[in-house]
């Protein structure tokens, strides 16, 4: 083993026992990224689909599934919610296409670097003309869970099916991670919104408390709390507390600060590519007053950059029921209820959010569609759990700090 890789093996060995439960990307030194020129979106787009395990190491599983984000290529395996998250670039040397990033296991915080590329005769040369290869192989390298260098080799399997290119089945990330084991960044945090796509997410869900001077802030609970952010003078309920003043003060764990919810939108909005930002609304008074100017803004921004959004408001408690009740001019904007599928046809709601508790809810969710309501069960953390309710459900989407197993299940079930 090299220096190198035993420097890597530490990093990653330290970096998982983190006190403060955060493990970051591991540093990849890309190397075979030097010099590479960008590929453009649609490019890589089509290398979407279902990968099968060719050759090499079995390290990282046996099936995989392909998914695109903005800015990276991403596969999610069928061995232990293992994913990688891959940087690209054309090598104009030799045609080739060469992907550089890090594999990780979603329950566990183990992890490594890979590196992998496009032969120009193996696939590169038809994608960088913008066709469908007739055979499509990727070859690389990456380094184990014991720093050891392991080869593998990927080959195209097929496109997703009919069923998925024309259905919406959207994966929230819960409070923005992908993992509660010591996730990559905070919950509810700026980074989490960036890079959230990249783990296998369609949308993120995030959580909405007010500040002192009525903005609306990203954090789940409502009082100051060391399992969410560092140690500080303060403490008390965020209400207590001007924006600004939470600004200077307040770091989240990994030393983010916390985010206002104009800030999340327009991260979600100029840096993804998805579509739906869940706002879990925590009820304090006059929420929805404040809230509605932030994502009337948020609208009109994502209209003028041609971005195509949903932003939902979502209604837990029938404390929030009289909080939306109390402010109509919200009732026009996208909304969903948590609490029972009456709730939602009263309160005009586009979406219900049942609990998985709940079961399939297969009555309420036929109904639902019949009336053009929209259904998101939350929040799916068990392998087994995730199967079911894809296998055997109707929903249209769900929330998980898991996405690795909904992304891997929904795409090579249907």
């Amino acid at each position: 083993m090299s220096r190198f890789q035993y420097l890597l093996l530490f990093v990653v060995i330290t970096i998982s026992c983190s006190k403060n439960g955060i493990t970051p990307p591991p540093v990849n030194e890309s190397s075979n990224l030097i010099g590479t020129s960008a590929i453009q979106f649609q490019v890589v787009k089509n290398l979407e689909g279902i990968y099968s395990l060719k050759g090499g190491s079995t390290a990282l599983g046996s099936n995989f599934v392909c998914k695109i984000s903005k800015t990276r290529v991403s596969f999610f395996s069928n061995d232990r919610g293992l994913f990688f998250i891959l940087s690209y670039g054309f090598k104009q040397q030799d045609s080739s296409i060469q992907f550089a990033g890090f594999w990780r296991l979603s329950e566990f915080a183990t992890q490594n670097n890979i590196q992998l590329s496009i032969a120009s005769n193996q696939g590169a040369s038809d994608l960088m003309n913008n066709r469908l290869p007739a055979t499509l192989v990727i070859k690389g390298t990456f380094l184990d869970e014991h720093g050891q260098n392991q080869s593998v080799e990927l080959s195209f399997t097929r496109h997703f099916s009919d069923y998925v290119r024309n259905h919406e089945f959207t994966i929230f990330a819960h409070h923005g991670v992908q993992t509660t084991a010591n996730p990559p960044y905070a919950q509810n945090s700026l980074n989490g919104v960036k890079h959230d796509e990249d783990y296998g997410v369609d949308g993120i869900e995030f959580d909405v408390h007010l500040t002192k001077d009525n903005v609306p802030i990203c954090i789940h609970n409502p009082s100051i709390d060391i399992s969410l952010t560092k140690k500080s003078p303060l403490s008390g309920d965020y209400i207590q507390y001007s924006f600004r003043f939470l600004q200077e003060y307040i770091q989240l764990v990994d030393g983010q600060r916390i985010p206002s919810v104009e800030q999340a939108l327009q991260a979600f909005i100029d840096s993804t590519n998805m579509k739906y930002m869940w706002l879990d609304v925590k009820g304090d008074p006059d929420i929805f007053k404040y809230l509605e100017t932030v994502v009337r803004n948020a609208y009109g921004h994502a209209a003028a950059v041609g971005r195509n959004v949903e932003i939902i408001a979502d209604i837990p408690s029938g404390k929030v029921i009289d909080e939306f009740k109390a402010w109509p001019a919200y009732s026009n904007l996208p909304s969903m209820c948590e609490l029972s599928m009456q709730d939602v046809i009263d309160l005009g709601c586009k979406y219900f959010g049942p609990r998985y508790s709940q079961g399939l809810l297969t009555e309420d969710v036929n109904k639902a569609h019949s009336m053009g309501i929209k259904v998101f069960s939350w929040t799916l953390n068990s392998k087994t759990l995730i199967t079911d309710y894809i296998q055997h459900g109707n929903f249209d989407g769900m929330i998980t700090d898991y996405p690795a197993y909904a992304v891997y299940e929904y795409y090579t079930t249907h």
